[in-house]
């Protein structure tokens, strides 16, 4: 399905979700944080997520966004209702609820996302008062972000992404053959490949995602759909 699909879907079920799961009362500005963030599918896989589950059976809209962190494309995200804050981890495709804002988080998480301890997280997680909503915090930040992956300038694309650009041929990574030529075989078929080539290509040296990438760099040859993302 296109992206522009699956946002779209993701936008119609929200609704549907915020039809039934919210107070009449609430539903009006639920709908308009859905409306602010409709072309972000990280926000909206967290707003689906959210209606879909109800933590704790709280029947709330989401009022506020705020990132804490974010990685290669994940986020650290606290959906702020009107009376609870809760944290996820989010990619465009996955969310994870890891429960209140301000509780312990897994150690590997914390990890992932540059926090040294629990202590050392604990001591950021400010009142949600004082954190910018998510709108203001990526207009302060003044970086381009990959329309495809969703990573920010600077960051490695997620495997398999069509603007990655190929560091052997300067194409389109996920359309020329240059992993058929480096592994010396005419298809990728196996696990053991895939690793392989993940491997070539960290010692040649991905290319960051820069603002002047596009996900129309020429090339040959099939896609890197069988590819996991890393």
């Amino acid at each position: 399905m296109p992206k522009e699909n699956r946002v779209q879907t993701l936008v119609e079920e929200i609704g549907l979700f915020i039809n039934y799961a919210v107070p009449e009362e609430e539903r009006k500005q639920a709908a308009s944080l859905v409306r602010k963030h409709e072309q972000d599918r990280p926000v909206l896989t967290l707003l689906r997520e959210y209606y879909a589950t109800l933590p704790e059976a709280r029947e709330e809209g989401v009022q506020r966004i705020v990132a804490l962190a974010r990685l290669q494309g994940v986020f650290l995200f606290i959906a702020i209702t009107r009376s609870e804050e809760y944290l996820y981890v989010v990619s465009e495709e996955n969310v994870v609820f890891l429960g209140d804002y301000g509780s312990e988080v897994d150690e590997q998480i914390l990890s992932y996302f540059g926090y040294e301890s629990q202590s050392a997280f604990l001591k950021n997680c400010l009142p949600v008062g004082e954190l910018d909503d998510y709108e203001e915090h990526l207009a302060g930040e003044n970086l381009c972000y990959c329309s495809a992956c969703g990573v920010a300038e600077g960051e490695h694309h997620l495997l398999g992404c069509v603007v990655e650009v190929c560091p052997w041929c300067d194409g389109q990574l996920s359309n020329c053959n240059c992993r058929f030529e480096q592994l010396d075989i005419d298809a990728i078929n196996t696990e053991e490949q895939l690793d392989d080539f993940y491997d070539l290509l960290r010692e040649k040296g991905r290319v960051l995602f820069q603002k002047n990438q596009s996900p129309f760099y020429p090339g040959a040859g099939e896609g890197l759909d069988k590819i996991r993302k890393k």
